[in-house]
């Protein structure tokens, strides 16, 4: 009893002494050196300064010569207790440590499925029962996100990981799920990053917990428009399994792109289905057609312009980068925006009509409330007016960049005559047109007097004749419907084109149709279906020129009114019916409006100032006065019935006329 009474006594005071050395470790005055206690050591009160100094100073305990000693556990002998140094075994301690990290890494893969180690399933081979767990644990995922997205962040990370899955099925699938998860937990807001000060302020609990989903939100986000961008340049020449994931990569980029244009990286969204439907070959893209109908709806539902901005900057440089060699439904979707439709710098916005209250509507207020209710009014107006100045303000910046952007883009593809894109590109210069300013009104008109220079006038093909006249109705468009211009322009050089290529046009057995109308569409054939823009024949083409230049412009003369009778009359022996019908029409307009062209149907001898000269294509060249209409009398023998009778009408208009 006496023996365990002094050990008790013993622990006591080693207890009392460890508790009085921790209370000097608090102070930070020790380090890492153990100090060793006498029984019998003065208390703190006591201790001089200068002792307290020397107290203080580490010891150097013996046996303690080597840096890797380290103290063992105290070693009794004779009564005496001696301290135990032992040499530490640095190696084994850190491979005892590496060892002990391995193992907890291998619990924390065996407790959660990273998205890195799934990267490396991609050897094994899915069956019916792996992939139905796979559906399940990204059902699993998606409702946990679905139910408390700020709650589940972590889940959220992991389904993205997923999506970068080697494996097929789980990089497909994932793919497929974040797309409804962020549309549904994507807000209605664009985040921005926080500000050092905002930072270091502190918020409560609910705004930390708003800030920390936020952030994990728009990371994830980045990461997964990152990973689709790098998707959806799959080249079709690679192995099926990559197509198939870039296709699925490009759809859901388009349905992000629809949904989300309010939120962040909508750049790089837009990015991805411009760069998808500027490849060459369009018709073995399966989601080409959707990518077009996005796009078209974006720009038409756009209000401010903002994003009107960035598709139109966007599309212009993958253009360049691709030569302009796209098909024309890519330049086509220009013609959906909407904004345009207002645009004038001249134009100012209207006040609103204020409906006056009747008065057994009106309330009974003080002189107090009611001065307040003026007051109020008053700054609400002021509060008004401001911002729908600064958003008339953007709106007008945004209509003006989007202006110069797209004219800018249909004169450099028209510079690079891109035969295929030149029917979108005018079809656009009719509707944007004369909302351009006079210097860049020139511009477009030197490069369609350009492109009709470098068509060779001497011999056309088909495609030629239809470039030809599509710039020349669209030079006169653009003249006439130019609302600033007020100055007459010379456009006497395509007059002698449409004079030119006239004959041209008889010999076409596709003048009445287009490349839209001329067969019908096969119900097995999976073709690309062009739009329905640029839908005019030549024909159509033909009578549109030549009712800008005799009757909505200063360019029609007596001269080439005689010179367009005689071409016109031997276009007739060659020409369909139907185009020969409303060219009778035209003729008719024609001679009502110049009735000295009449003279021609007489082929009585007349004086003449020298002959007709047939082979120039300059119509105030071609002497036409002393031409005379002898195919009046080949048409009178017409197989069509309405030919005829048009002939026979201006035949018996010239007689009466003469």
């Amino acid at each position: 009893m006496g023996r365990k009474r002094s050990q008790k006594d013993v622990q006591e005071r080693l207890a009392k002494r460890r508790k009085e050395a921790d209370a000097l470790l608090e102070t930070g005055l020790f380090q890492n050196e153990d100090v060793e206690v006498d029984d019998k050591m003065p208390s703190k009160s006591s201790w001089d300064n200068d002792e307290q100094d020397y107290e203080l100073k580490p010891r150097i305990l013996k046996g303690q010569d080597d840096e890797d000693a380290v103290e063992g556990l105290p070693i009794k002998r004779n009564g005496k207790v001696e301290r135990n140094m032992i040499k530490s075994q640095k190696k084994n301690v850190n491979n005892s440590e590496e060892d002990e990290n391995e193992d907890d890494k291998e619990a924390e893969s065996a407790g959660a499925l990273s998205g890195e180690e799934e990267l490396q399933e991609d050897d094994i081979p899915d069956t019916e029962e792996t992939i139905v767990e796979l559906k399940e644990t990204i059902a699993e995922l998606v409702e946990k996100i679905m139910e408390e997205a700020e709650e589940n962040t972590a889940a959220l990370t992991r389904l993205r990981k997923m999506a970068g899955s080697r494996n097929p099925n789980t990089a497909k699938f994932s793919i497929l799920a974040l797309v409804t998860v962020f549309k549904s937990i994507i807000p209605g807001y664009r985040i921005r990053p926080l500000s050092e000060v905002e930072r270091k302020e502190k918020v409560s609990k609910e705004v930390a917990s708003l800030r920390h989903f936020e952030e994990n939100l728009v990371l994830n986000y980045k990461a997964y428009v990152d990973h689709l961008a790098r998707l959806s340049r799959t080249p079709n020449n690679d192995t099926p399994v990559n197509v198939n994931l870039g296709n699925i990569a490009t759809n859901a980029a388009i349905e992000l792109t629809s949904s989300s244009m309010h939120f962040n990286f909508r750049s790089e969204l837009l990015t991805i289905v411009i760069r998808r439907i500027s490849k060459p070959n369009p018709a073995v893209d399966p989601f080409y057609h959707k990518a077009i109908k996005t796009l078209e709806e974006i720009l038409n539902e756009d209000e401010e312009g903002n994003v009107s901005v960035e598709v139109i900057r966007i599309l212009s440089k993958v253009l360049k980068t691709r030569n302009y060699n796209v098909d024309e439904s890519v330049i086509n979707v220009l013609l959906s925006l909407d904004i345009l439709h207002d645009y004038d710098p001249n134009t100012k916005t209207e006040e609103e009509i204020r409906i006056r209250m009747k008065k057994k509507d009106r309330v009974h207020l003080s002189k107090k409330e009611k001065k307040a209710r003026k007051e109020r009014k008053l700054i609400e107006e002021e509060m008004r007016v401001a911002e729908q100045a600064v958003s008339a303000e953007e709106r007008e910046r945004n209509q003006a960049e989007i202006l110069k952007l797209t004219l800018a883009l249909y004169l450099n593809i028209l510079k690079s005559d891109i035969t295929k894109l030149v029917g979108s590109v005018l079809e656009g210069l009719a509707k944007f047109g004369h909302m351009a300013n006079f210097d860049l009104l020139g511009d477009f008109l030197v490069v369609m007097k350009e492109l009709i220079a470098n068509a060779e006038l001497d011999n056309l093909s088909s495609a030629e004749v239809r470039k030809v006249l599509l710039c020349i109705v669209t030079a006169f468009s653009l003249v006439s419907n130019h609302t600033h211009m007020k100055l007459s322009m010379d456009l006497s050089s395509f007059v002698d084109a449409l004079y030119a290529v006239l004959p041209y046009l008889s010999f076409d057995a596709d003048v009445e149709f287009s490349h839209k109308t001329l067969r019908l569409a096969d119900p097995l054939n999976n073709e690309l279906v062009k739009p329905s823009v640029n839908v005019s024949t030549k024909a159509e083409l033909l009578l549109k020129a030549l009712d800008h230049v005799f009757f909505r412009s200063k360019s029609g003369t007596k001269q080439r009114a005689a010179a367009f009778t005689k071409r016109i009359y031997m276009s007739l022996l060659h020409t369909p019916e139907r185009t020969s019908i409303a060219l009778l029409k035209f003729m008719d307009k024609l001679t009502t409006k110049y009735p000295e062209v009449l003279g021609l149907y007489s082929t009585d001898d007349r004086i003449g100032n020298g002959e007709f000269q047939i082979e120039t294509d300059v119509p105030n060249r071609s002497n036409a006065e002393a031409a005379t209409i002898w195919e009046n009398s080949i048409l009178v023998k017409h197989y069509c019935p309405p030919v005829v009778k048009g002939v026979r009408s201006l035949f018996h208009k010239s007689q009466e006329h003469t």
